[in-house]
């Protein structure tokens, strides 16, 4: 009978690894890993689940599965209490200790993420204070949440050390599909070669090819896109020379919005800066357009030995 159970046991294992060998979420790009996180957090809403993307020997893969709860009502969230998690591309903020939390809600630690995104912000969703959080074992996983991702203890625990704040995303989708390794690639090698476009008008200051990339609705701050190219015409005309260097970029998608995460070295005789950069971008007919961007100086400046393109 032992002997039995344990091949159960061991079937059960492999069936599950081979269940999404060579697949990942639609939606998983590239993460970059050593740079930025070497992990991403998938969340399939329709099956509450939670599934945890690691790296392992260069390639990607399902590393765990886990039960999760969502929120009380179904659907995508829009507005202030209205008990739906959203769906969306999220980045996890910082981590809050249990001394810190009601332990029967939220059980032994939580992390919080940027919800409300750009693209949520953009479509005017409101609401704030989506974490992902534990509970208490003696309390229902289904009992339904007010918008939080929510798992046990033990899954907390084993998600902690591959959590890296401002860097591992968290991706949550009404039900995800899957797709080959091969759809990944592609996917990636596209979006850099929009990328090595857009490096290149920009350091030849042929603005108007530049402005090509930028989506009709494209905001930055206050910056329009028609201010941003009056901006970008008048750096033009002020530096003589201009050289942009990018590591290779942390790439994500959902449902048509894409996150571009990577370092960007910018020199010129009259100015030079180092910082991560975030692009966000449209998917549309042609291939992507920039409707946003985020751009701070790097803490640390060791990132400039990255792969560089």
């Amino acid at each position: 009978m032992f002997k039995v159970l344990t091949v159960l046991l061991t079937f059960a294992v492999v069936s599950h690894a081979n269940e999404y060998r060579n697949l990942v979420p639609e939606g998983f790009v590239s993460l970059v890993p050593g740079v930025f996180s070497d992990t991403a957090i998938f969340v399939d809403k329709s099956k509450k689940k939670l599934f945890l993307i690691k790296y392992v020997d260069n390639k990607p893969q399902v590393a765990a599965e886990y039960d999760a709860d969502l929120g009380k009502k179904p659907g995508d969230k829009h507005s202030t209490g209205d008990n739906r998690t959203p769906e969306g591309i999220y980045f996890f903020e910082k981590q809050i200790d249990t001394t810190q939390l009601n332990f029967e809600k939220y059980g032994f630690m939580a992390f919080v993420t940027d919800y409300p995104n750009f693209f949520d912000r953009l479509s005017g969703k409101s609401g704030y204070g989506i974490w992902l959080h534990a509970i208490a074992d003696t309390v229902s996983l289904e009992r339904g949440s007010q918008g939080c991702v929510v798992v046990r203890n033990e899954t907390i625990k084993k998600l902690e050390p591959e959590i890296r704040i401002k860097h591992t995303p968290i991706l949550i989708f009404n039900q995800i599909n899957w797709v080959g390794l091969d759809k990944a690639s592609q996917e990636k090698e596209k979006l850099k070669r929009t990328l090595s476009e857009w490096k290149s008008s920009w350091q030849s200051k042929n603005i108007e090819q530049y402005i090509s990339f930028y989506h009709p609705d494209f905001k930055f701050g206050k910056m329009n896109l028609k201010k941003n190219k009056e901006y970008k015409t008048e750096l033009a005309q002020k530096y003589s020379e201009i050289s942009i260097k990018l590591t290779e970029p942390q790439v994500l998608e959902h449902n048509g919005n894409i996150v571009a995460k990577f370092y960007q070295d910018y020199s010129s005789p009259e100015h030079a800066d180092f910082g991560e950069k975030i692009l966000y971008l449209k998917k549309v007919a042609d291939g992507f357009k920039i409707i946003g961007e985020f751009w701070e100086q790097a803490p640390d400046l060791s990132k400039k030995t990255a792969a560089i393109y």
